[in-house]
């Protein structure tokens, strides 16, 4: 078997109605989704997603120009030899960011048609046994409104939600968050600040906090790779995560080896894909360190964070951004019952995109 073919595709799903949040800093009403897709001559395709948000302008030309040229004639089931050589071609154009997140997807992609091929869910072919469903967190996107957060909060435990995480940085949502859970259900709170603060501040920030028991609070610190600051708020009563931005596998060793933080978070969809993650959970694993992946996708790479935490975590939990969007090439698999999400068993990812919606969705 042979790559005859690398691309990628964007899609984008319009938000419902409803107030208009932030993600990532910027006010939404629509999140793109991008594909890596990979053909063969024997006709099996796999997919995968690479990290999409504010940079997918960046990464098309990456894969059509730099990463696809050097898989066309490789053998996709591969991967350790594929990737490493990728790795090393792309390097010029830095060991993370666009390239790697475009190489994330790619490797993704492989898994998919490696289980394709074995007849296997990706879960299965890391090792994990068999599982049906594992529970889902929400992850509320930012209103900086304490009615709107707590209106949301108590629509997401109504749908079936134990755990929540909030992306607020006032300590009025906060603490309502906190309550709001306590009096429902006692769940866990999860406070994503995404990295507002130099340390002190940060200190400063968070001491209020120590009292609402949270679970973690994510990216206390900027910049991210201050991971000695990280370790100071930790060290201060209250846990955090850190990860979607750990650039590299360096970094999170490194991260596991100081133990600096209470929770890290590899990306599927930028660090590497799942070869890399799967790595870093299991060196994680090795060392008493607990991972908490992060996934704020809606498309092939929430779904490989399903296998990967699958069969890799202790605990399994996949985090889904709460919003009801247009409707999904994906079909109705991201949408969790009573929270918990199904572990795909259909061969490699298991869930296939409709590709008619695919071009209806297609952004060019």
């Amino acid at each position: 078997m042979k790559i005859i073919r690398v691309s990628s595709v964007v899609y984008r799903q319009h938000l419902k109605s409803g107030p208009k949040p932030k993600f990532a800093g910027e006010g939404r009403d629509a999140f793109e989704t991008l594909l890596i897709k990979v053909e063969t001559d024997e006709g099996v395709t796999g997919w995968g997603e690479a990290f999409p948000h504010r940079v997918w302008p960046a990464i098309r030309p990456l894969v059509d120009s730099l990463i696809a040229p050097g898989c066309i004639g490789a053998d996709p089931t591969d991967i350790p030899k594929l990737m490493k050589k990728l790795i090393y071609h792309v390097h010029g154009v830095g060991r993370a960011g666009p390239a790697m997140y475009a190489l994330s997807g790619l490797d993704t992609a492989l898994w998919d048609i490696l289980g394709k091929v074995k007849n296997q869910p990706i879960y299965k072919l890391l090792g994990g046994k068999p599982l049906d469903r594992i529970p889902a967190y929400a992850s509320l996107l930012k209103y900086n409104d304490v009615n709107v957060v707590t209106a949301t909060i108590e629509e997401a435990l109504s749908r079936g939600y134990g755990d929540l995480k909030i992306h607020e940085t006032g300590c009025d949502e906060i603490a309502a968050a906190a309550r709001l859970l306590r009096e429902h259900n006692g769940g866990s709170l999860m406070v994503d600040v995404n990295a507002p603060w130099t340390l002190p501040e940060a200190l400063a920030a968070t001491a209020p906090l120590r009292e609402l028991g949270l679970k973690w609070i994510e990216e206390p610190v900027w910049p991210p790779e201050d991971f000695a600051g990280a370790a100071k708020i930790s060290a201060s009563g209250v846990p955090v995560a850190i990860g979607e931005n750990v650039l590299t596998p360096s970094d999170f060793a490194r991260l596991i080896a100081t133990r600096a933080v209470d929770y890290i978070q590899p990306s599927v969809a930028k660090i590497g894909g799942i070869s890399i993650a799967r790595d870093i959970i299991t060196a994680a694993n090795q060392a008493g360190v607990a991972v908490a992946p992060h996934s704020a996708y809606f498309g092939a790479g929430l779904i490989a964070t399903a296998h990967v935490s699958a069969a890799l975590s202790p605990a399994p939990m996949i985090e889904r951004l709460y919003c009801d969007l247009t409707e999904s090439p994906f079909g109705d698999w991201y949408e969790p019952v009573d929270g918990t999400l199904a572990v795909p068993q259909g061969p490699g990812l298991g869930v296939e995109p409709d590709l008619n919606l695919l071009d209806k969705l297609a952004v060019n």
